[in-house]
């Protein structure tokens, strides 16, 4: 009799704790980008990666979650403490299937001259400003481009889907 008891009691706490360390997970984080988040996304943006949409966009939901919202062509991620070349990130975007273009991009909370000038300390990569207007494009030698948004910065790699070169005819 003594031993049924133990047996049930043992069962109890058993029971009690299973149910305590499945509760966590039902309410677990967001998940958290991989510590190779920096080089694999960062180089995409500088398009010294090649682009492919259903890669990028499995890397952002494994770094993410779900996307917040598809928009403008493209699925959106929110970003929550994450910096690149020591520039705070708010959103990351890649193209979803209606784009004519396959495209890797990021929001950051900075200036575009601030921006550059981070990318430029840290990797030794240039941007050139397009024209001379107060709010120019700039463009890195291979491809990557730093915008304006408003006061903040827009960076992109795109590539359209129509130069790449289709199987040869016989």
């Amino acid at each position: 009799m003594n031993i049924a008891r133990r047996l049930a009691m043992s069962l109890q706490a058993l029971v009690l704790a299973a149910s305590a360390s499945v509760a966590p997970i039902a309410q677990a984080a967001p998940p958290q980008p991989q510590p190779g988040f920096g080089i694999e996304v960062g180089n995409a943006l500088l398009c010294l990666n090649q682009l492919n949409s259903k890669y990028f966009f499995d890397y952002l939901v494994a770094a993410f979650g779900p996307p917040y919202k598809t928009e403008g062509g493209a699925y959106w991620f929110k970003a929550t403490n994450i910096t690149l070349w020591g520039m705070q990130a708010t959103d990351f975007l890649v193209n979803d299937s209606s784009s004519q273009a396959d495209f890797i991009g990021a929001y950051f909370k900075t200036t575009p001259v601030k921006l550059t000038d981070a990318i430029r300390d840290a990797l030794g990569i240039r941007f050139t400003p397009e024209d001379d207007s107060a709010y120019p494009m700039r463009q890195s030698q291979a491809g990557s481009k730093i915008v304006y948004n408003d006061t903040n910065a827009k960076m992109y790699c795109a590539k359209s889907k129509y130069l790449v070169p289709g199987p040869e005819q016989p």
